[in-house]
């Protein structure tokens, strides 16, 4: 309700008190006129539950108009909240997609750059060189293939609906990463054995 309805609520009130004082004044000081003081008494009772009943209806509105908007705001701010965890989920899958593609580009290139070394440096034709250089690439496939798993998973994960960011993390995911490096050092160590 605005200041000018809450004005003129207080002005009808007003205006209904002056009227009942006159009708007080006017059955005390003269009792003779008129039906008797019962009538003023009966027609104030009833502007007094007139007013009690329009306040009444007005609080009601007001509470009823609050309680809409209340029930509006709750429902914005969910509404803000579930966008809110879209995103965040949105890109923690990203993130961690960045980090599969990155290992699972860096498996392949140490798996065909330490092939093409191999075949190249006439030392790697050794026992020791040679076996080094094919558990690295064991290594380097077993990281690739963790890469693809983390990869499927994050992906299902992304679809749902529900579920907190924990579950983006995979153990293939949080393996692949380790192997790569472990790919790195067995390939490494096997060209500098051939060296």
């Amino acid at each position: 309700m605005g200041l000018a309805q809450w004005m003129r609520v207080l002005d009808t009130i007003g205006g209904l008190a002056q009227m009942t004082s006159r009708f007080r004044r006017g059955t005390d000081l003269e009792p003779s006129m008129g039906p008797g003081p019962g009538v003023g008494g009966q027609l104030e009772a009833r502007l007094a539950g007139v007013v009690v009943a329009a306040l009444k209806e007005a609080f009601d509105r007001d509470r009823a108009r609050l309680d809409l908007e209340r029930s509006q705001m709750d429902a914005e701010h969910h509404r803000a909240e579930e966008a809110l965890r879209a995103e965040l989920r949105r890109q923690a899958a990203d993130r961690a997609l960045s980090q599969l593609r990155l290992v699972a580009v860096m498996a392949l290139g140490t798996w065909m750059l330490s092939a093409a070394l191999g075949v190249w440096l006439p030392g790697m034709r050794d026992g020791t060189p040679r076996m080094l250089l094919g558990a690295g690439w064991l290594v380097a496939i077993a990281a690739l293939g963790c890469a693809f798993a983390g990869w499927q998973h994050v992906s299902a994960w992304s679809a749902v609906v529900r579920g907190g960011p924990e579950a983006a993390h995979h153990p293939a995911a949080a393996a692949a990463p380790w192997l790569l490096l472990g790919a790195l050092a067995l390939s490494g160590a096997s060209l500098l054995w051939a060296l």
